[in-house]
């Protein structure tokens, strides 16, 4: 039977994420840089990172709050929408606008309770930005590595970012070569081949009751 799984892809970038939080002085760095983030997509990262360290570090709440607070992060710096439609590929044609709207809104919840729900995730690996290079369709990729605290291991974990209305946001990441919007994109078709676009919205939301219960 075809599941709705959690990828592994998530927890990598959870731990990409929160590992960029707690990198020291990260928070310094985007504080005294904070103006460039429109223009460089290193900053844009950084940025992120900042935002995630007043969440993490952030005790004064329930883990609950932390996750939501994490979440609306996620949501701000995501194109959640593109994503969506990059995801779902031909089907989009052929769903109508109920199905289209249900869809949107249940990869939105989906995406984010996922990464949100792996806060627990990090264990000391320590993130740096390497270089960043140009993409088609003007959009840039922020090379990064993260590096684990037991041994001299490296994961390469690259955020595909584009411009919409004046500011970056994050369309993909890859973590080793392979990305996250085709990874879930082939689960996806998976579901559709077998039980149509809503046995794809059933299985969405049984999914996000599970993680709901987590």
């Amino acid at each position: 039977m075809m599941t709705l799984r959690i990828p592994r892809l998530a927890l990598v970038i959870s731990v990409a994420i929160l590992s960029m939080a707690l990198t020291p002085n990260a928070g310094l760095a985007v504080s005294a840089q904070a103006h460039t983030t429109a223009s460089d997509p290193t900053h844009f990262i950084q940025t992120l990172a900042a935002k995630a360290i007043a969440t993490l570090t952030d005790k004064s709440g329930t883990l609950n709050e932390r996750e939501s607070k994490f979440r609306y992060i996620l949501h701000n710096e995501f194109a959640m929408k593109r994503i969506g439609r990059f995801v779902i590929g031909i089907h989009w044609r052929n769903m109508d606008r109920t199905q289209k709207n249900a869809y949107q809104k249940l990869f939105s919840q989906w995406i984010l309770k996922t990464y949100s729900s792996l806060l627990g995730g990090y264990s000391g690996q320590k993130f740096e930005v390497t270089k960043t290079s140009e993409a088609g369709k003007g959009d840039i990729i922020v090379h990064s590595r993260i590096r684990e605290t037991k041994n001299d291991q490296a994961i390469i974990c690259n955020w595909r970012v584009r411009k919409h209305k004046g500011r970056f946001k994050i369309i993909d990441i890859y973590v080793e070569g392979i990305s996250m919007a085709v990874t879930q994109r082939s689960q996806f078709a998976a579901i559709i081949k077998k039980q149509g676009v809503t046995g794809l919205l059933k299985r969405m939301e049984k999914r996000l009751q599970q993680l709901s219960s987590l």
